[in-house]
């Protein structure tokens, strides 16, 4: 079976082997932006063909605190952006990159809080759903979370 390799590893690989830094970033300009947290929640939007109103909804948040998020007004807490992202039905990486986006931690397997998001993201279920698993085995909620 063919190793399927991201973008950011054949990018980084060119990197290592480079030897004129100029070069390297004349070359590669249009694969290194510099992206906002505001920016990849608009483009994850976009590509749902969502309104920001619905994911909004899906992610429960209130719509006022949301719309700031939006335009960079505030910034998420780590379980805010879980809370879009499992709203938005984002996969594991795009999720971990939201989260880098906002300065905040990646969703780590050795957490059982994170370990319970990490599989509802996997089997994209909702954001009600994993309440539901979060509740259930007695982990901190995400909706109610005092951070």
């Amino acid at each position: 079976m063919k190793n399927k390799r991201s973008s950011t590893e054949i990018l980084a690989e060119s990197l290592i082997k480079s030897s004129d830094i100029d070069a390297f970033l004349d070359t590669n300009s249009h694969s290194i932006v510099a992206e906002s947290f505001c920016d990849y929640l608009y483009h994850l939007v976009e590509i749902r063909n969502l309104k920001i109103s619905e994911c909004l909804r899906r992610s429960m948040i209130n719509e006022s605190y949301g719309y700031q998020l939006f335009n960079g007004k505030r910034q998420p807490s780590r379980t805010k952006v879980l809370q879009l992202a499992l709203g938005l039905g984002l996969a594991l990486d795009e999720t971990n990159r939201l989260l880098k986006l906002a300065e905040k931690s990646e969703l780590y397997v050795k957490d059982q809080r994170d370990a319970v998001v990490m599989f509802a993201l996997n089997n994209k279920w909702s954001l009600f759903d994993t309440e539901a698993l979060l509740n259930e085995r007695g982990l901190p909620s995400i909706v109610k979370a005092k951070d």
